[in-house]
């Protein structure tokens, strides 16, 4: 019989460390992605029905949400219901904020508004029609600034376009 290599049980020493090592950081990253799911949905729903879009989704701090807005555009959040209408906030003035669908009614979901950071307005990628910034001709949702400066979409509470609406069509060819 020979005696055990030392080498060969450094070797599986390693192995498991290594091994243990990669576990860990990939059941961290599912849990870090699972908490930030969570948070970034915030939303509380109080569903009526199966295609309702009750319930408030709480955007998060106004005073922190009013930096990247502005500096960046408006924020799309995906579905924060899980059902298929994304949505855009926008800050407007002051404490005023809005909410509205991020593609013209009937749109297809692979027509998101796409934001033109310089030239303040959006653009609908599917057949140019350009909406402005504060989502006119669009479905809207109640957006108030609660008393904890969170801001609070009203989902249960979706306002049609107005059939009076003018929306700029693409420039001709």
């Amino acid at each position: 019989m020979t005696p055990p290599d030392p080498s060969d049980s450094a070797a599986t020493r390693n192995r498991t460390i290594a091994f243990t090592a990669v576990a860990a950081v990939l059941v961290i990253g599912l849990v870090f992605a699972l908490l930030n799911r969570v948070a970034s949905s915030g939303g509380t729903s109080k569903a009526h029905s199966s295609d309702s879009l009750a319930g408030e989704f709480d955007v998060g701090l106004a005073r922190q949400r009013v930096t990247t807005v502005d500096r960046s555009g408006p924020i799309l959040f995906p579905d924060p219901q899980g059902h298929s209408r994304d949505i855009y906030v926008q800050h407007l003035i002051g404490n005023d904020w809005t909410a509205f669908e991020a593609r013209a009614t009937g749109s297809s979901r692979q027509c998101v508004l796409s934001w033109k950071q310089d030239a303040h307005h959006f653009v609908d990628p599917c057949d140019g029609r350009i909406y402005p910034a504060d989502g006119t001709g669009l479905v809207t949702f109640p957006t108030t600034v609660n008393a904890k400066d969170h801001i609070i979409v009203d989902l249960s509470r979706p306002t049609p376009p107005s059939s009076t609406t003018t929306i700029t069509a693409p420039p001709a060819p």
